[in-house]
């Protein structure tokens, strides 16, 4: 629905605009983003697909700031019952401002995936969110405690370092 001067449209489009990442000073831990991403970036792809749009979490952010360690949020739980145990539910009531979050799902903690910066800010990423403190606090626990996630990406993300 618009109006005839156009002006939601134009409101719509400030609202995305303001939401892209322009820069690394965009991406901090605890923001969720959503992003095109690929096989370069980790992704395993079916039936056709090159890129799929995906929802993630930073957990982590190299000391330059170039780039970041993001877990995916998925909308099934993942993997065997081990891995299961590093997946947190991000509970769509209390972030009802992300649209893209269609229900409750499983953010897996049990594989970082590295984005460049550069790539988020080619693609149009979009900061759709930001975890409350106490999301944040349990992921990067859980993420910080979990022998999938190996120490030495641990340290390059300062994954549980204050």
């Amino acid at each position: 629905m618009d109006d005839a001067s156009g002006t939601l449209a134009a409101l719509n489009e400030a609202i995305h605009d303001a939401a892209k990442v322009k820069s690394r000073d965009d991406m901090n831990v605890g923001d969720i983003v959503y992003q095109t991403m690929d096989r370069n970036d980790g992704l395993t792809l079916n039936k056709g697909y090159d890129t799929r749009n995906k929802l993630f979490v930073i957990v982590g952010k190299k000391s330059n700031g170039e780039a970041v360690g993001t877990c995916l949020i998925n909308s099934t739980f993942k993997g065997d019952a081990e891995r299961q145990k590093f997946q947190y539910t991000i509970r769509k009531d209390k972030y009802p401002d992300v649209a893209v979050l269609t229900s409750d799902s499983p953010l897996d903690c049990s594989k970082l995936f590295r984005m460049n910066v550069r790539k988020s800010v080619a693609v149009k990423a979009e900061i759709v969110g930001h975890l409350t403190d106490e999301d944040k606090e349990n992921i990067i626990q859980l993420v910080t405690s979990c022998g999938f996630v190996n120490n030495h990406d641990k340290k390059v993300f300062r994954i549980g370092i204050d």
